[in-house]
């Protein structure tokens, strides 16, 4: 019976697209392709054309050349070389089995072709075998190169190509944008393919391996390898199960990797399409711990006409998928991807229109599913789903049409992306500047208009109002609370609302004034521990803390009622009407809400200062509660050209105009219920006798002649043992506080107690 190696197939065209994994009329494209791939990897950028006097294609990078001598060289273009590569080790780099240069080397002697390695000062003429071997033909003298050149003819038998250099022009056009510049990491391996990794090293020492991992280098490898029990092994000596304990070991001294670290190619990578990007983590593998993949996201999509197919580009790692895929729309006129692992239409996508669209996913780590490495994608088919419709929604508004895209619309478009960067993809807590400061290139360079922080901030209370308020988000401080008879101030900011526990039972009211400057002039007159009253200031409006604070009191079990103070003018009147009316982002309130003003009838009638302010194009909002006056309508005009601040009354004015309302709509003095009292009674006595029985106790039992004696037989570690034991701390815990440690050491010694 016949026998035939595995290599053998590189020798024949038929046998060369099995192993390449495209049809004989895309072989020169491929091999060209994986010669600019290597030529990226080894450098930013390439070159690459044809020379028609020789008719040879080139492709040449400015990286630091090919280590060797020749007859090394033509081992790596060799058919009968093993699928020996760095890439075994996983990395977000182009190609995935080192397969690239045995596809070259064997269309060159499939066609009967040429090739040429020029590196270092030498051109090296090289001729593959039919034996599976390479043989140097020549070495001659090649200055001026910085780099390495690769330069191949194709003979005859392999057939023609109209655009040779079409997956050469693409990879350059993802060669942009930010790249992953760390090691391999412990988590992208599960136990069965990180043992594969470690036979494939053979004889090398374990440890030198494993200090190639994220965060394991330097002394770090000999921990781990000390803490799985493995001193002193090779690679290839590990069984499974060891192996699974150092992949365990390792990843206590690795942080998983987020998505963010493995950059993107950006925006501009397809400057005439519109952009999108998505996030995630993924996990595979046939054995436990499995394997937690990070993986990045992005589409592009220019709608080309109103009617037309769909095309569609796939790269992976930045260079393109050669395997066969497809896109198309269905009966339900949803875009459609097949090929590759996909089978899967995207309901939201828009239903008319052809788009040119690009996809591109930047992982570690893509099941392949061929020798011809034809990806598996659909571990990324949510994303890839996410990412294809933001983008071709984005094109359909984008496209050539009557009406302007709206700013709205491109917020809207990219509010999700935004917020997704701004708080890297949930892990932080953000503001909504963050977010503006993402939008606001996007809105330029899609409208032409600036994006302005007051529409910006009504475009996302619409979208709060519909979707609720966006998870995470935090606003700055402005202003601040003030509690009676504690006399401490709270920042007004969206995280201390949130973690604000109402101290019991110490007011029934609450203040909240317009200018920040009477609250202080309150707390020192001892004004708010007259009323039980707590105070609540800001910068001239109701923050949006400041709702959130009023829905917390209106929610609690003890009673509060809320006092309005503001300046006399139309957008004073506005924030009584924000705290008492139902908002956009929020239902209306159960808490009783209170106007004192001051109002410009008042202020009129009390001979306070009128200023004079400019009308504006638009006439100023003003309350209702102004309009369903009799003559509302008079003041409604007077309130677009006057004003009347509180600070026109002197502070004892103010204490006195304010101490007179409270007379007029005040509820009293807090008085708790009777249990409430009876309670707080039985509590402030148990900690009274506790305290008084505790001192005369620990006195009559020579307490402190008893600690000096435990704490002198008691042995502690040295100052340069904690040292050390901090350090080990900080190598699995960086996150961590020195003061940690020497409280665990504590806690030990006080079990000797």
């Amino acid at each position: 019976m016949a026998e035939r190696h595995d290599w053998a197939l590189f020798r024949s065209i038929e046998g060369l697209q099995q192993k390449a994994g495209v049809p004989a009329d895309k072989l020169r494209r491929l091999v060209l392709k994986e010669l600019a791939d290597n030529a990226l990897d080894a450098a930013t950028s390439c070159r690459s054309g044809f020379d028609k006097d020789r008719d040879v294609y080139f492709v040449e990078d400015e990286g630091r050349g090919l280590d060797g001598t020749p007859q090394e060289i033509a081992s790596l273009y060799s058919i009968r070389r093993p699928m020996r590569s760095s890439k075994l080790l996983r990395l977000p780099q182009r190609g995935a089995l080192g397969n690239g240069l045995r596809v070259v080397a064997g269309a060159v002697l499939a066609s009967e072709g040429t090739l040429a390695v020029i590196t270092r000062g030498r051109r090296i003429e090289l001729r593959p075998q039919a034996d599976g071997s390479t043989t140097v033909l020549s070495v001659t003298s090649a200055d001026g190169l910085v780099g390495t050149r690769v330069e191949i003819g194709f003979g005859p038998a392999l057939p023609n190509d109209n655009d040779p250099l079409a997956w050469v022009r693409a990879a350059l056009a993802m060669a942009e944008g930010e790249t992953y510049d760390g090691k391999t990491s412990p988590w992208w391996y599960d136990p069965v393919q990180f043992h594969e990794v470690l036979l494939a090293h053979g004889a090398q020492p374990l440890r030198s391996l494993i200090a190639q991992l994220d965060g394991c280098s330097g002394g770090t490898a000999g921990e781990i390898v000390t803490a799985a029990g493995l001193d002193r092994m090779t690679c290839e000596s590990v069984s499974r199960k060891q192996a699974t304990a150092l992949l365990e070991a390792a990843r206590e001294y690795a942080r998983r990797v987020r998505p963010e670290r493995l950059g993107c190619a950006g925006r501009k990578s397809f400057p005439a399409h519109q952009y999108a990007i998505e996030r995630g983590h993924a996990l595979l593998g046939s054995a436990k711990p499995q394997a937690e993949i990070p993986f990045v996201v992005e589409a592009w999509a220019w709608k080309t006409g109103d009617k037309g197919d769909i095309d569609i580009a796939m790269f992976i790692n930045r260079t393109p998928v050669t395997g066969e895929i497809s896109a198309y729309r269905d009966s339900d006129k949803d875009i459609c991807f097949h090929g590759c692992g996909l089978c899967h239409c995207f309901s939201d996508t828009p239903t008319k229109g052809a788009y040119d669209i690009v996809v591109s996913v930047l992982t570690p780590y893509c099941p392949i599913t061929s020798d011809g490495k034809a990806p598996d994608l659909g571990l990324f088919v949510k994303e890839i789903g996410a990412a294809v419709t933001i983008a071709t929604k984005k094109a359909q508004r984008a496209a050539p049409k009557d009406k302007r895209v709206s700013q709205k619309d491109v917020v809207l478009d990219n509010l999700e992306q935004a917020i997704a960067d701004a708080s890297g993809d949930g892990e932080y807590r953000f503001n909504e500047r963050q977010i503006f400061y993402q939008l606001r290139p996007i809105v330029l360079e899609e409208t032409g208009q600036a994006l302005l922080i007051g529409n910006f901030k009504v475009i996302l209370t619409d979208y709060e109002a519909e979707h609720g308020e966006i998870p995470g988000m935090y606003r700055e401080p402005r202003g601040s609370i003030y509690h009676p008879h504690r006399g401490d101030s709270i920042p007004l900011g969206t995280l201390t609302v949130e973690e604000y526990d109402r101290p019991v039972w110490t007011f029934n009211k609450l203040v909240y004034i317009e200018k920040e400057g009477f609250s202080e002039a309150l707390k020192d007159s001892g004004w708010a521990n007259r009323h039980d009253c707590a105070l609540m200031s800001s910068k001239g409006y109701t923050t949006r803390a400041a709702r959130d604070l009023v829905d917390k009191l209106a929610e609690h079990d003890e009673p509060c009622t809320i006092y309005c103070v503001h300046d006399a003018d139309a957008w004073g009147t506005m924030i009584y009407q924000t705290f008492q009316a139902a908002t956009k982002a929020r239902g209306a309130r159960k808490v009783r809400i209170v106007n004192l003003g001051l109002e410009p009838w008042e202020a009129v009638e009390m001979g306070l200062e009128v200023e004079d302010v400019e009308e504006g194009e638009k006439h100023k909002p003003v309350a209702d509660y102004v309009l369903e006056r009799a003559d509302g309508d008079e003041w409604k005009e007077w309130l677009q050209t006057h004003r009347v601040e509180l600070n026109a009354m002197t502070t004892p004015d103010f204490i006195r105009w304010l101490d007179n309302k409270m007379v007029e709509h005040g509820d009293g003095k807090l008085i708790p219920p009777p249990a409430v009292l009876a309670a707080e009674l039985e509590r402030t006595l148990e900690i009274r006798v506790r305290a008084t029985l505790t001192e005369r106790i620990l006195v009559e039992g020579g307490l402190e002649g008893r600690v000096a004696a435990v704490l002198g037989a008691l042995k502690r570690p040295t100052g340069i043992t904690l040292a050390k034991g901090i350090g080990g701390m900080f190598k699995r815990s960086p996150e961590r506080e020195w003061r940690a440690h020497i409280a665990a050491v504590v806690a030990e010694l006080d079990k000797k107690v």
